[in-house]
């Protein structure tokens, strides 16, 4: 009887856990926004200012500040879109951006920090104050 309930166990498992393991999103940017979790693959501020910190952002993963004035904080790799948004809005991305990598400041006067950029970075309309470590400088007009 042991035995049966066993075997029963095991094969239970072994159908539940690949159920689990599929339920993550493929593309899913993990975040706070003004201190609440979100993930998902896009992910979105308010009309207001919003205090936005996320990890990695990969490729078809977009982080949107919508409108105000922004403060948005990558701590990894941004292969996908960081977008503040209209208003005066603050982005850094330590860890730069890869070949396919937009951070993008948008209407406003906007301050963005860069580290190795091999993508796009641009301050967009406004008078804009955008700074790389190194690499592909910003797009003009911004200031750096």
């Amino acid at each position: 009887m042991i035995r049966h309930t066993m075997r029963a166990l095991c094969a239970a498992t072994l159908v539940i856990a690949p159920i689990a393991l599929t339920a993550t999103p493929a593309h899913a940017v993990s975040c706070t926004v003004n201190g609440r979790p979100v993930s998902g693959g896009t992910v979105q501020g308010t009309d207001s200012a919003d205090y936005i910190q996320c990890g990695a952002v990969a490729l078809n993963e977009h982080v949107n500040g919508l409108g105000g004035a922004d403060y948005i904080v990558i701590n990894g790799v941004v292969s996908g879109t960081v977008d503040g948004g209209a208003g005066g809005d603050y982005i850094t991305a330590g860890a730069g951006t890869s070949a396919t990598g937009s951070i993008l400041g948008n209407i406003g006067n906007d301050f963005l920090r860069v580290g190795p950029n091999a993508g796009t970075v641009d301050g967009g309309a406004g008078s804009d104050f955008c700074r790389v470590s190194s690499g592909n400088p910003p797009t003009p007009p911004c200031e750096f």
